[in-house]
């Protein structure tokens, strides 16, 4: 509970900023990044202890949430948007998405004192 805490605090002061500046990328989605990160995280890495037998010892902790890089990197995409006069829009919010996401994933695994 700890860990989500932690990241629910963070994805909501992303958030907060971003909402505060009326930019993409407001308090809830950021926060529901944030904590998703960070529960699958957790669940990935309870799941290997959980399931670890020495017949499965090639099972990596880190594969899942390898993943939500991957689902996020789908989700900045689309907010990224080429306007008139070829003017691009979208790449802060992004940026903002990726590391929301990246920060769930830290405190999921365990680096929010490093």
């Amino acid at each position: 509970m700890i860990k989500l805490s932690i990241a629910l605090l963070l994805g909501m002061s992303i958030g907060l900023e971003r909402q505060l500046k009326h930019k993409p990328l407001g308090l809830k989605t950021s926060t529901i990044i944030c904590v998703a990160s960070c529960l699958v995280t957790i669940v990935s890495i309870q799941s290997f202890q959980y399931f670890a037998t020495p017949e499965y010892n090639s099972m990596d902790p880190m594969r899942l949430a390898a993943q939500i890089v991957s689902g996020v990197g789908f989700l900045g995409a689309g907010v990224i948007l080429r306007r008139n006069n070829d003017v691009i829009s979208g790449l802060t919010t992004a940026a903002m998405i990726w590391a929301a996401s990246g920060l769930g994933i830290a405190v999921g695994a365990g680096f929010y004192f490093e």
